[in-house]
């Protein structure tokens, strides 16, 4: 495992991307920020903010790990709602199929990260890429609406909390 901080410029740049895909992201130019890269967890960059971890890169993707989420408030990213038998199959690696939703919150379009939240406490569940806009997802009636990046319970998952103690 490697950890080191990012350099102003890099830090600069990576606040630049988080703010110009979510503007009301919890992050600023004040953050201390550092990347883990560990091969063998199959983890390329994580970034922790202020030692939490908070970002992962997935792919091209830049992805808002769970544990973050559950400290930082998902209001700045899209949500979705599901109903209580979407839960366990969410948090065991499924794709968001159109059946299990029961409502939408902000808007979002095909490739957008959007948040899957359980529906007593609205406890964020599952981080996914949308594969069609919200408009489309709100007008079907079954398919698949979001495919799966990180999950509550996955390899990811545990790495970030082992990380984060």
């Amino acid at each position: 495992m490697r950890r080191w901080k990012l350099s102003k410029k890099d830090r600069k740049r990576l606040i630049e991307t988080i703010l110009s895909k979510w503007p009301n992201a919890p992050i600023s130019n004040n953050d201390d920020i550092e990347v883990v890269s560990d091969k063998r967890e199959g983890v390329e960059e994580l970034y922790l903010i202020n030692g939490k971890p908070a970002f992962v890169k997935i792919g091209d993707k830049l992805v808002p790990l769970l544990n973050y989420l559950l400290e930082a408030g998902v209001e700045w990213l899209p949500r979705i709602i599901v109903d209580e038998g979407a839960v366990r199959p969410i948090t065991r690696g499924a794709n968001l199929l159109r059946p299990g939703i029961v409502a939408f919150e902000g808007d979002f379009r095909r490739g957008d990260i959007v948040v899957i939240l359980e529906p007593l406490k609205r406890i964020p569940i599952a981080v996914h890429e949308a594969v069609v806009d919200r408009g489309e997802a709100e007008s079907m009636e079954k398919g698949v609406v979001a495919k799966k990046l990180h999950y509550m319970g996955d390899k990811l998952w545990k790495y970030a909390r082992k990380l984060g103690s």
